[in-house]
């Protein structure tokens, strides 16, 4: 089909030749333009996940001042059931953090993350498969009551050297890639928690609880299932003891180990207990294997 020309003349309409190299100019832009697009829409659900987890440690903070400064219980099998605040049709779960938190946050949609791909579709999945962990290795202690009942009553906020620079809450959760079974939910384990001495679930003889089973809560991965889920450009987000929270790409959170995620199976050593952002009972000066030893290659 002609066209006419600015000065009235005719002219030939577009080639074949020219009509590809539009085309493929288009898609050269689109294939630039595109994973920048994902990557703003990331950011901006990576914004939303941070101002929940704000709202968490401000809500940690609240309680731990009307709690005799103590940080909220990880979990505790005593005490009986409770009302379920998503749906009080429900039978009762096990009393856990959120539940503690919950009257101070008003809101159970703060407990989930805008990026995370697991959808609930239960309110007792809603309830226990939150999108955010609780450090609950190394800020709650494992006890039993007077009917040997198991509990893990949360740590005292003054015994926390660096309370700035211990994490509290994490991005957590996801599925393993072998079973598609869904791990974590609640907790979030820190990077030398399998195994290891130096977390609740140890008693002398060997591991017992979370990471017992060979597959353990984060199938030897960190990172990757059950524990710190990278899941907003490479990174997460992290609630700390003093109540803020700021955004980490996994190495910095696993900051003063030995972990790496080319080898995320292997057996993490901290190095350096003034970077390590998860153990507040050590400052500096002291190294732990997670085998047991006190050697770090």
């Amino acid at each position: 089909m002609n066209r006419i020309t600015p000065r009235g003349g005719r002219r030939s309409a577009f080639t074949l030749i020219e009509l590809l190299v539009v085309i493929a100019i288009i898609a050269i832009l689109a294939a630039i333009l595109f994973p920048v697009f994902a990557q703003a829409r990331e950011k901006a659900r990576a914004i939303s996940c941070i101002s929940n987890e704000k709202q968490i440690g401000t809500a940690t903070m609240m309680y731990v001042q009307d709690y005799d400064e103590t940080l909220p219980m990880y979990i505790a099998f005593t005490g009986g059931r409770i009302t379920n605040p998503i749906d009080s049709t429900d039978i009762g779960p096990w009393p856990m953090w959120q539940a503690a938190l919950y009257p101070y946050t008003k809101s159970w949609d703060i407990y989930n993350c805008p990026s995370d791909a697991y959808k609930k579709t239960t309110s007792r999945d809603r309830y226990y498969y939150l999108s955010y962990g609780y450090n609950n290795g190394y800020l709650s202690t494992f006890g039993t009551d007077a009917n040997g009942r198991q509990q893990w009553p949360g740590r005292n906020i003054a015994s926390i050297v660096r309370p700035a620079q211990i994490v509290a809450f994490a991005d957590g959760g996801g599925k393993d890639p072998a079973t598609t079974r869904y791990y974590g939910g609640s907790i979030v384990e820190a990077p030398d928690a399998y195994p290891s001495t130096e977390t609740w679930y140890y008693t002398g003889s060997g591991s017992v609880g979370w990471g017992s089973d060979g597959g353990s809560l984060c199938n030897d991965k960190w990172g990757i299932t059950g524990c710190f889920a990278p899941r907003h450009n490479e990174g997460g987000n992290l609630v700390f003891c003093d109540g803020h929270a700021k955004f980490l790409k996994t190495n910095a959170a696993a900051a003063g180990t030995t972990f790496s995620p080319t080898t995320p199976t292997a057996s993490v050593c901290v190095k350096d207990y003034s970077q390590y952002l998860w153990d507040p009972r050590f400052d500096s000066g002291q190294e732990y294997h997670s085998d047991g030893s006190r050697s770090c290659p």
